[in-house]
């Protein structure tokens, strides 16, 4: 069974946005469904009906199966605090220029805001790192992380 991890704002917005998938669910079969039958063709609004439906009921599953299967993100004990995990804030340095990162489960994942899955190429390479590990990472181009400070602020 697949495992996601999340922090505690993101399993917040997936529940909150499975609630109104619900309550938005609830408010569509309240209301009246259009026939099946228009004269001798099948009605096209009953077939839109029928397709947003099943869009619908998918996108519920699939939030059930990740808060069925959610795992929390939380500081490790603080023996394992100097290497990274998920959840750590990496800063580091790449060709002397300093960046920061956050590694969150791949539901959370924005790089623009700095935030990295753990199962991406650098998330990965990144795990058990500690403070002055130099990360190799080879895509179409080698890239060596120096990893200055790690931080969990969770």
């Amino acid at each position: 069974m697949e495992k996601y991890y999340l922090t505690k704002k993101g399993l917040g917005r997936i529940e909150k946005e499975h609630k109104q998938l619900i309550s938005f669910r609830e408010a569509k079969t309240r209301g009246e469904t259009p026939a099946i039958w228009h004269s001798e063709d099948v009605n096209p609004e009953y077939l839109a009906f029928q397709e947003d439906m099943s869009l619908l009921e998918a996108r519920v599953s699939e939030y059930e199966k990740i808060l069925r299967s959610v795992e929390l993100i939380r500081k490790p004990p603080k023996t394992r605090r100097d290497e990274v995990n998920i959840g750590a804030t990496v800063i580091f340095s790449v060709d002397e220029q300093e960046d920061t990162f956050t590694i969150v489960g791949s539901l959370e994942t924005n790089p623009t805001e700095g935030r990295i899955s753990n199962e991406s190429l650098v998330g990965r390479a990144f795990m058990g790192a500690k403070v002055g590990d130099a990360v190799k990472v080879s895509s179409p181009v080698k890239v060596v992380y120096t990893i200055m400070e790690i931080r969990y602020e969770l």
